[in-house]
């Protein structure tokens, strides 16, 4: 039974005293953050009274505390510390969206997993004040992460994006973590519930050891069991939940933060395609065979895959002082150019680059994956590895740290024989390059890759992944000085920032083909934007223009996952590629240029390209070239075919078709 109101002993009063002294202090200093880093809006008065006022409660408790001497009583303990797991609930979705958008079925969904969570602490620990903490900073942690995430990339948090923590820590330090006024009034109201939740803490006495014991124990129980029911059909149909992934930020504000997460658990292990079988994967391999590894030419071939090199005109119309893409535009000879459907934006570059190397499509996979975290783990064929059968040197490059993503791993899984990073040991390739801002600019890349070049002798593969172009676009730098503007945003250092950054991307890009131009041996140069930059410059320009993006219009969403791409070769080149295509077709494309021997899978995808020009994470491009949702792949016999084999190179390599992916 629950312990009756009594005197509180003199060290536990003081502990609870200055805790409460703590929270006020926190809370201020919070305020004071915010309000040098961030500033004041409009809109941040009623924020700013209920800080203070939080504080001002917090430091009143430690009074009451003060002279009171003991606990208030036993029913009003109760009705509080009933109340604060809701509390909790409500901040961690204000964060994003109006909590009470969400249909109270689903609201009573999200607070099971609350109370439950209290509940199965309480007991574990014999004290109500521990358990509301444990929801408290739990939730309200990841309501923050789910924040910036949203703010930097544009989605919320994932479940597999705790993998990601350690490169996420080291690319967020790029950002200028802004600390608006409403994460204050959030974070002032979570200090508030937890200060609560000590003055209304309730000591748990169930008796026998093994009887708080079992409690515990069933309790824990009955939270497995509904964190796991969550993620059925049945849950999903039965309380009317949101179900698309196509749309994360759509699901997180219909379904809540927490039972959007839970749901999400279930994608972490990929579901076999309809009808998967090995012998299904090899009747479709079956139609195409690799060439040999004699004959064919042996061109050099550099793609830069360009950190957020985006043309935003394709989002929203406008004009600008100065052309940014002067010298990719005037390309017209030896030239394919066009967009790129990409499968993120804002970050998880990686996924770009899987794409790409790979020839597979994210498509497939749960939204928000990250296959270089999650799916690569061991050598596993790529273009890499196809053009070092060749005797390519194959170099992969990164003018940033080796562990990002995995990078210093999955490359030599790919079959690149050399990799250069920033902090490779012994390795200068970086050290002494000319930086804007805090990144080794692309026309240091160029001369990294020319260099290289020079020192070869067989034909050369070099894939680079850049960082010039890198989000963060607010802070002012002595070493950058933004000259592009548009009209109508003069004043928009964010916009201006980045337009001038692609602008010296392009002159980056002119450098590698003017020195091209004239080498002995045939080159093709490929460069393409691994993504959109985020909402901080999308949003400004979309309002500019008057566009509303729908986010429930698959077309809509998918202009903010379409880059430019540019081919260029130093040889006559006539060659028609689609208007539109996918970053996973573009090696095969890459290589039916240069006549290079192609694999199976490549010869696959030419010919899928051909009826689905574009498959990415959120649509496909029909045969009527009509965008469709990706979820709607399941209904066309070649794309059930591409998940097939997709799913046998990722997780069923032991029984996968051999030699579809391989050179002969």
């Amino acid at each position: 039974m629950a312990e009756k109101t009594k005197k509180m002993k003199t060290p536990a009063l003081i502990a609870r005293i200055v805790g409460a002294a703590f929270c006020a202090l926190a809370i201020e200093a919070l305020f004071i953050v915010g309000a040098v880093g961030t500033g004041f809006s409009k809109g941040d008065a009623p924020f700013v009274i209920v800080i203070h006022a939080s504080a001002i409660v917090c430091a009143a408790l430690a009074v009451i505390r003060l002279f009171l001497g003991k606990k208030p009583p036993l029913v009003f303990r109760w009705i509080v510390t009933a109340a604060l797991p809701f509390a909790v609930f409500y901040l961690v979705e204000f964060l994003t969206h109006d909590p009470f958008s969400i249909k109270w079925e689903i609201i009573a969904l999200n607070l099971v997993v609350y109370y439950l969570l209290a509940a199965t602490v309480a007991l574990l620990t014999g004290r109500t004040w521990a358990g509301i903490t444990a929801v408290a900073v739990i939730h309200l942690i990841f309501g923050f992460i789910s924040y910036y995430t949203t703010i930097f990339r544009s989605s919320p948090l994932f479940p597999w994006d705790l993998a990601s923590a350690g490169t996420a820590a080291t690319v967020v330090s790029a950002y200028r973590l802004e600390l608006p006024m409403k994460l204050v009034f959030v974070a002032a109201l979570g200090f508030l519930v937890i200060e609560l939740s000590l003055f209304a803490g309730i000591r748990l006495k169930l008796g026998k050891w093994y009887i708080r014991a079992a409690a515990t124990v069933l309790a824990a129980a009955m939270l497995g069991g509904s964190v796991a029911y969550i993620g059925t059909d049945d849950a999903i149909s039965r309380f009317g939940l949101y179900p698309y992934l196509f749309t994360p930020g759509v699901l997180y504000k219909r379904n809540g933060f927490t039972v959007s997460f839970l749901m999400n658990l279930r994608y972490m292990t990929v579901e076999k395609p309809s009808g998967y079988s090995p012998e299904a994967a090899s009747r479709a391999a079956s139609l195409y065979e690799s060439d040999g590894t004699d004959g064919g030419e042996r061109p050099n071939v550099i793609v830069i895959m360009n950190e957020a090199l985006a043309e935003m005109k394709y989002l929203a119309g406008y004009e600008t002082n100065e052309p940014y893409f002067p010298f990719i535009d005037s390309l017209e000879d030896n030239t394919v150019k066009g967009r790129l459907h990409m499968s993120v934006i804002g970050g998880n570059t990686p996924n770009s680059e899987f794409e790409f190397l790979t020839g597979l499509t994210m498509g497939f996979l749960p939204e928000g994956s990250i296959p270089y975290q999650q799916f690569v783990k061991s050598s596993s064929p790529s273009l890499a590895g196809q053009l070092a059968d060749l005797g390519y040197r194959t170099v992969g490059m990164h003018p940033y740290y080796k562990g990002g993503w995995r990078r210093d791993e999955i490359y030599p899984f790919f079959g690149f024989s050399e990799t250069h990073f920033l902090d490779s040991s012994k390795d200068t390739t970086f050290k002494r390059s000319r930086k804007i801002r805090n990144y080794v600019t692309d026309e240091a890349v160029v001369d990294s890759i020319i260099d290289i070049y020079e020192e070869s002798d067989d034909p050369l593969f070099v894939f680079a992944v850049t960082m010039q172009n890198h989000g963060g676009y607010w802070d002012k730098y002595d070493n950058f000085t933004p000259e592009v503007t548009v009209n109508g945003l003069e004043d928009s250092f964010v916009v201006s920032s980045y337009l001038s950054l692609v602008r010296e991307s392009d002159k980056a890009f002119e450098k590698l083909v003017e020195y091209f131009r004239d080498a002995d041996e045939k080159t093709i140069i490929v460069m393409f934007g691994d993504h959109q930059p985020g909402d901080a410059v999308a949003n400004p320009l979309l309002k500019l223009t008057g566009r509303k993006l729908a986010a429930e219009s698959v077309d809509d969403i998918e202009s903010r996952y379409v880059t430019p791409y540019v081919i260029w070769t130093n040889f006559d080149l006539d060659y028609t590629a689609p208007a539109d295509m996918s970053a996973d077709y573009l090696a095969a494309v890459v290589a039916d240029i240069g006549g290079i021997p192609k694999t199976a899978s490549q010869k696959f995808l030419l010919d899928l390209m051909k009826e689905y020009p574009t498959v990415n994470a959120k649509a496909f491009t029909d045969s009527d070239g009509t965008l469709r949702p990706i979820s709607e792949y399941g209904e066309r016999d070649a794309l059930l075919d591409y998940a097939r084999l997709q799913y046998a190179y990722l997780f069923d390599r032991k029984n996968a078709p051999i030699g579809f992916w391989e050179l002969k």
